[in-house]
């Protein structure tokens, strides 16, 4: 498995490598002399393999379709994202995953394919999966198939997934998501999502978080989260507060609280949390990443605060 990962690494390098030094020296060609440097090179560079992938996207939607229907533009992406996590009295975790999102603008307008080395659906469910996790990611590869719809004010959403795994496993994912809001003072927004995975079993995960803008750069949050497991009666519950900050326009600062409960063996509460996150977005979104430090008070350590620190790297080309 090692080797065959270090041939598929050398062939995409030989693969990209001509387009990226092609469309490089097109861009510094261009380019002031004050912008030539580094911060040239990285950019033309991320042009390059973002536009040889849509060229790559286009090419397999229009042999699938065999005529152009639309004239949407191709958003095709990928997103490599390097994660580091520490806490105390436990060894630091560093992960990397990678998400390919290609867009066959032609062959379905709703439909999106989605290829990750984790289950991105899993994710959006509850703040702790997203931006404010604390643990990393299982490593599922596999590819999604999105199916969306909106019916009036319900955005509907049907995600089968397809887990590179020996068997092949199978997954489903339904869900519902509204947003309502009134105009510059509050938005609520309620989800319910069903899902079935063919280790956790049946589960469903309900959401309603509501919004307020308190001026341009602050908002408050209120967190209610409830996710609850079939196979093995789990039932988690997440309630908090967060206050958001928009220092520029491409950063911000998060202050947030949550408890946590379950309902094993009875319900209860199982902790609570503080964290402060920041976010930056750098080189018109090429590169962004975050810094979450928290402190932890956990019922299995009889809620002694426990330190840890979280920070994400991702780089984009889109």
């Amino acid at each position: 498995m090692r080797k065959l990962k270090v041939i598929i690494l050398m062939w995409t390098i030989l693969l990209i490598t001509p387009f990226v030094q092609a469309v490089e020296e097109a861009a510094l060609e261009d380019a002031p002399a004050s912008d030539v440097g580094w911060e040239a090179t990285f950019k033309s560079s991320n042009h390059a393999i973002a536009e040889w992938f849509d060229g790559v996207v286009e090419g397999v939607d229009l042999f699938l379709v065999g005529k152009r229907l639309t004239d949407r533009a191709n958003n095709s992406s990928i997103r490599i994202e390097n994660s580091t996590y520490s806490s105390e009295g436990k060894p630091v975790d560093n992960v990397t995953s990678i998400s390919i999102n290609p867009r066959f603008v032609n062959l379905e307008e709703y439909l999106h394919l989605k290829f990750t080395s984790y289950d991105e659906r899993e994710q959006s469910r509850g703040i702790q999966n997203g931006y404010l996790r604390q643990t990393p990611r299982e490593k599922n590869y596999g590819a999604t198939i999105g199916l969306f719809r909106k019916l009036g004010n319900i955005r509907t959403a049907f995600q089968p997934r397809i887990e590179l795994q020996d068997p092949l496993k199978v997954s489903h994912s339904l869900s519902f998501e509204s947003i309502a809001e009134t105009k510059n003072f509050y938005r609520i927004n309620p989800k319910l999502e069903l899902y079935a995975s063919p280790t956790k079993g049946v589960g469903t995960y309900q959401g309603i978080n509501i919004n307020f803008d308190l001026t341009k750069s602050y908002a408050l949050t209120f967190i209610n989260e409830s996710d609850y497991q079939e196979k093995s009666h789990a039932f988690a519950v997440t309630n908090g507060v967060s206050l958001g900050e928009a220092v520029t326009d491409t950063s911000s600062f998060a202050y947030t609280v949550l408890f946590l409960s379950n309902n094993q063996p009875k319900y209860h509460l199982d902790g609570y949390t503080f964290s402060v996150a920041w976010s930056e977005s750098i080189y018109s979104g090429m590169i962004d990443y975050a810094i979450v430090p928290h402190l932890d008070f956990i019922l299995a350590s009889r809620f002694k605060g426990s330190a840890g620190l979280a920070i994400t790297f991702n780089l984009n080309f889109l």
